[in-house]
């Protein structure tokens, strides 16, 4: 009998709608500067120390400066990121807070020099992994919420295929606050760019 290998499958992904960042729902928080915006473009800049981790007795940081909205029920969001930063732990990526912890989605510089997607969920304590790496400082994000059910998913190509990062459970909770950040834990500084982020208020149907 002659096996034949399984098709490719790509992820069909909801086109969704641009939220330009000149729209009055953006508001800023956090450290740092104030960050530098048109609708089709963000830009952050994080200074020394701006970093969400909780670790108690080992690491904690509380504090990164985000743009940030309030998005509601299952959604995805997609939005590309490029990282100007040269130390190890300089970000920047897609944040989000509900009632009873986070998570962070980012494209981060490894402490091998390199540069990789890396997940962080805190409910409250932080659970850190680092995923796939990448070939340079910048990848396109897409986080999808049904339910409580989170799915992360990455490129580098715009015209390539999606890849799987990873699924958890977050919030039940049906507010969120959406944020796009930089984070600079142990350099001077570090800037994340963003392009309008593309919103659509259904869950990803087929996240692996």
């Amino acid at each position: 009998m002659t096996s034949t290998a399984p098709t490719p499958r790509t992820t069909a992904v909801p086109d969704g709608h641009p939220i330009g960042f000149d729209d009055a729902g953006w508001t800023f928080a956090g450290p740092g500067s104030t960050p530098v915006r048109d609708a089709g473009e963000l830009t952050v800049r994080a200074h020394r120390g701006a970093d969400l981790f909780t670790m108690p007795g080992s690491y904690e940081a509380n504090g990164v400066p985000l743009l940030g909205r309030t998005v509601r029920g299952d959604h995805t969001v997609r939005v590309h990121v490029g990282v100007d930063g040269h130390a190890f732990g300089d970000a920047g990526g897609i944040a989000m807070h509900g009632a009873d912890g986070w998570f962070k989605v980012c494209v981060e510089r490894t402490r091998a020099g390199g540069w990789a997607i890396v997940t962080v969920v805190s409910r409250p304590e932080s659970d850190e992994a680092t995923g796939p790496a990448l070939a340079g400082p910048r990848a396109e994000l897409l986080v999808t919420r049904e339910g409580r059910r989170h799915a992360v998913l990455f490129r580098e190509d715009p015209a390539g295929d999606w890849r799987f990062v990873r699924t958890f459970l977050g919030t039940d909770a049906p507010d969120v606050r959406l944020g796009l950040f930089a984070q600079a834990p142990f350099s001077d500084a570090c800037t994340a760019s963003f392009t309008a982020p593309r919103y659509a208020a259904v869950a990803l149907a087929d996240r692996r």
